[in-house]
């Protein structure tokens, strides 16, 4: 018997629509605790499929779809940004903090704990540095520019685009240079942007099939 094909494969990386920044939702988590985690949003992951990508999103409840068929995407924009330095100077500011504390305090069991803490704080930057820069990404169609949360560090995005665009190029044939420059021109003199039309709900009772 043939083998089962396929039809959708997970791409790297998990975002979240984030109602406040990242960095911000950990310092909370210390305050209010998982309650943090609410402020994360909407969970996003990417889906690559035979004939386009699956955007879907998930909200604790029932999950939203969106396709970007292979032959409409014109771009994928990617903006650098400076979350992950903040993130950086976040974790180091508390990382010396907890870390002198527990050098100071006389206490044993204090200190432990201090140190556990500044522990902690030093595995989530490390974590951040060895995860590359942060960006923001966006996949451009003829009648959307959609932001792609899960796309947020530049080597998963650089690791995804090597998956994917070996199918762009099949269903649409390699574009000259030129062509690409002037695509972006166009693009610019537009303002950047494009009316995106509200999510594609798919029946919650029938999702697509979904493999690792």
């Amino acid at each position: 018997m043939a083998a089962t094909k396929k039809p959708y494969r997970r791409l790297p990386g998990t975002g979240y629509n984030y109602l406040i920044p990242g960095w911000a939702i950990c310092l909370l988590f210390f305050v209010i605790g998982i309650f943090a985690l609410i402020l994360r949003g909407r969970r996003v992951q990417l889906w690559e499929g035979e004939e386009h990508l699956l955007l879907v999103e998930w909200d604790g409840n029932r999950e939203y779809y969106k396709r970007f068929n292979y032959p409409d995407i014109q771009a994928f924009i990617v903006q650098k940004t400076s979350e992950g330095k903040a993130a950086n100077i976040v974790f180091v500011v508390f990382l010396v903090l907890f870390a002198v504390l527990g050098a100071m305090t006389s206490d044993i069991a204090g200190r432990i704990v201090l140190l556990f803490l500044a522990g902690v704080f030093g595995l989530l930057l490390l974590g951040n540095f060895l995860s590359g820069p942060t960006c923001r990404c966006w996949a451009r169609t003829a009648v959307q520019t959609e932001l792609l949360p899960s796309l947020s560090r530049l080597p998963r995005f650089r690791k995804v685009l090597a998956r994917i665009r070996p199918r762009i190029a099949a269903a649409q044939g390699e574009l000259a240079s030129e062509e690409v420059s002037g695509r972006m021109r166009e693009w610019a003199a537009g303002g950047g942007s494009a009316a995106a039309p509200g999510y594609i709900v798919d029946d919650p009772n029938a999702p697509p099939r979904m493999v690792t």
